[in-house]
């Protein structure tokens, strides 16, 4: 049987046991499944004989779905990390990380649709930044080379032109692990996710920081 072959079997034989079963009139959560495993296909690297993947993997849905599904989150979260294993162990598929999958609010994305977003970590010959995907300047880039601080003020390092941002309103620091993001007491608070910032929070590739009517999404792209 072909490699891809084997993922289509593993996966099908997964979903009907863990999650059909338990959701017999709600085939989203298969549907995420079958979308994770297609992310992790996607984003496999191979090197000589080695098949190298993401660990950590970010299912971002609309409020309202997170709602729905919050009382199985743990459940959930738990069996697509096995689905995720149990799939590239029949494919010898290693993780770069610790495998872990994370549900997430992510206020951008419309009832019912999707997004997958995996951590990525030193990868060579690309640049960590935040990138605007609500607001001004549209679709804006800031690379992340040292401590920053965001904010309405013209002494911030990035200057947003919104009128419910702070003068001085967070800061990311960049630490051995990974950026660190903090709020600077501002008025209307940092989310992240969809979830208010309270003190600080390690970002991850992906992730989606909230500050007044403005939305920066983490990511990784080519120097």
């Amino acid at each position: 049987m072909s490699w891809l072959g084997r993922i289509e079997e593993a996966c099908a034989s997964f979903i009907e046991r863990s999650f059909a079963r338990v959701f017999p009139a709600d085939l989203e959560p298969a549907h995420i499944a079958r979308k994770l495993i297609a992310t992790m296909e996607a984003k496999t690297s191979h090197e000589g004989d080695r098949a190298i993947a993401p660990g950590r993997y970010i299912v971002r849905v609309n409020a309202g779905d997170l709602t729905r599904l919050s009382a199985h989150r743990e459940y959930l979260e738990r069996e697509w990390a096995h689905l995720l294993q149990d799939v590239a162990a029949r494919v010898s598929i290693e993780f770069e990380n610790p495998l872990q999958v994370e549900l997430v609010q992510a206020p951008a994305i419309v009832s019912g649709a999707v997004e997958i977003a995996t951590e990525e970590i030193g990868v060579p010959g690309r640049a960590l930044g935040l990138r605007v995907i609500k607001g001004v300047p549209q679709d804006g880039f800031f690379a992340l080379t040292g401590p920053v601080t965001i904010g309405r003020s013209r002494q911030s390092d990035i200057v947003l032109a919104d009128p419910r941002i702070s003068r001085q309103h967070a800061r990311v620091e960049l630490q051995p692990a990974g950026p660190v993001l903090r709020d600077l007491g501002s008025t209307n608070g940092t989310f992240v996710d969809g979830r208010r910032l309270n003190g600080t929070l390690q970002l991850h590739s992906g992730m989606v920081v909230g500050i007044g009517n403005t939305m920066l999404r983490l990511e990784n792209v080519p120097a």
